[in-house]
């Protein structure tokens, strides 16, 4: 409906405003033309009046009849003044023989116009100067011209526009209910779409032709859906994962338990060895729940962080010397490679886990004697921290896919290393709450490099 009426009201205000611009456009241009015409009749006659040398004295004469006939053709009076402001001629015959003074005509006998034009009425009074051949003024005539004639006119060309503006009126309803009616049939079949996305049927949504904005429109929404169903996958997938591994420890502890069960005298030695199996399995199931819960903490909002100006040298020598023992047990040596002193604006337990778990990393994916190297610069804006190890390496197509949650390369070397497949993720969760980013480069058997971008100053 609001289309229809938008559509209706701009046709009726656009088929007005041109009938009043032509109506316009047309009386003016008709008013100047019989104006330019006066003009010249009454140049001619002024020639004719000085070859005459403005003797108009019998009723007989060629000229004086020339006048009359004129005046009445043009249904108004003439009055010729000579260079003495004397009416020598009027062809009502009032004023003939008086002077006449005023402005208009001293302004055209001085030469300071070509020409003076009054309307009054439905007359014209233009004034036109005579001139000999030397542009000297020697007289002027008043001619008053009646305009009835275009005003006939106009009324007639009024009366049209109204059968113009009724017959438009018609037509610009049947274009306005039409375009509504398409427009509507358009956007109602989108919210069909709509509607049966928001009951949870992620369906493309087929696409509206008639309109270039409406297919703008679905081609947005079909762009959220295919979002939607990504998250959608990634949750099946990631609850799935959940389960996979939250339900492993449990599996291998029930199978130990049964073990000791189904036998009735069982050695100490092998009921310590089972018993120390389930205290690992119990420690991984832990740890796997707290890398859940942090991993939950970090997809809150960045609104929780407890955002501090931190010194970013000391930071990374904390965490390189925590987990100097675990290098030490693989004989790796970690370098710590600073190029200016740095203080930034983060939270230090989220971003202290982020570089820990790159660290720690780089350590257990190693080789044996290998070495990790860590650097801190800084610039301007941001602070840099990269993670270098000549380890295994990534293979290329693993390396999109490295973030994600629960996502191994290798299953059994992470159950070995004690990985949930949750660490990067909770890395890069940690750097985007910091409005930051974190790049990977690697080359299977040369080793991995991380590369984190932080700024210095928080954006919230």
């Amino acid at each position: 409906m609001l289309i229809f009426v938008s559509f209706l009201l701009l046709s009726q205000i656009i088929i007005i405003l041109f009938g009043q611009l032509l109506q316009g456009a047309y009386n003016n241009k008709t008013i100047e033309e019989k104006l330019l015409l006066v003009q010249n009749q009454c140049s001619i006659l002024g020639n004719q009046i000085l070859i005459n040398q403005f003797i108009i004295e019998s009723s007989q004469d060629n000229l004086n009849v020339e006048i009359d006939q004129l005046a009445n053709v043009w249904e108004g009076r003439i009055l010729v003044i000579d260079s003495k402001y004397q009416i020598v001629k009027d062809t009502y015959t009032i004023d003939q023989g008086n002077y006449m003074v005023y402005d208009e005509v001293f302004r055209v006998m001085r030469g300071e116009k070509d020409r003076n034009v009054r309307m009054v009425d439905n007359y014209a009074e233009i004034i036109v100067p005579i001139v000999n051949t030397n542009k000297v003024v020697n007289g002027a005539m008043i001619a008053t011209v009646s305009l009835q004639d275009i005003e006939d006119t106009n009324e007639y060309i009024a009366t049209q526009v109204h059968v113009l503006h009724v017959l438009f009126s018609l037509l610009s309803i049947i274009a306005a209910w039409f375009i509504a009616y398409i427009s509507v049939l358009g956007i109602k079949r989108l919210s069909r779409q709509l509607a049966a996305l928001k009951e949870g049927h992620l369906d493309t949504i087929e696409g509206v032709v008639r309109f270039h904005e409406l297919t703008d429109l679905t081609d947005s929404f079909n762009a959220l859906i295919e979002k939607m169903r990504v998250l959608e996958e990634s949750r099946q997938e990631f609850v799935s994962n959940v389960s996979h591994e939250l339900k492993t420890p449990i599996t291998s502890m029930k199978v130990l338990a049964d073990s000791l069960l189904m036998q009735e005298e069982v050695p100490n030695e092998m009921y310590r060895e089972f018993m120390s199996d389930m205290v690992e399995e119990i420690d991984r199931e832990t740890k796997i729940i707290n890398d859940l819960l942090t991993l939950v903490k970090m997809d809150k909002k960045a609104a929780e962080l407890n955002i501090e100006q931190v010194n970013i040298n000391a930071l990374l020598e904390l965490l390189l010397k925590r987990i100097k023992p675990l290098a030490a047990k693989r004989n790796i040596e970690l370098v710590f490679e600073s190029f200016r002193e740095v203080v930034g604006e983060i939270d230090e337990v989220k971003l202290s886990l982020a570089f820990s778990n790159l660290i720690e990393n780089a350590v257990k994916y190693n080789n044996e004697g290998g070495n990790v190297h860590v650097s801190l610069n800084a610039d301007h804006k941001f602070f840099y921290v990269k993670v270098q190890d000549n380890g295994l390496g990534i293979p290329e197509d693993c390396q999109s896919q490295i973030f994600e949650r629960f996502y191994r390369i290798d299953k059994a070397r992470s159950r070995e290393t004690g990985g949930t497949g949750l660490g990067l993720a909770i890395t890069r969760n940690a750097i985007l709450m910091h409005k930051g980013a974190i790049k990977l480069y690697s080359q299977p058997g040369e080793g991995t490099t991380f590369t984190v971008r932080i700024p210095l100053k928080y954006i919230s």
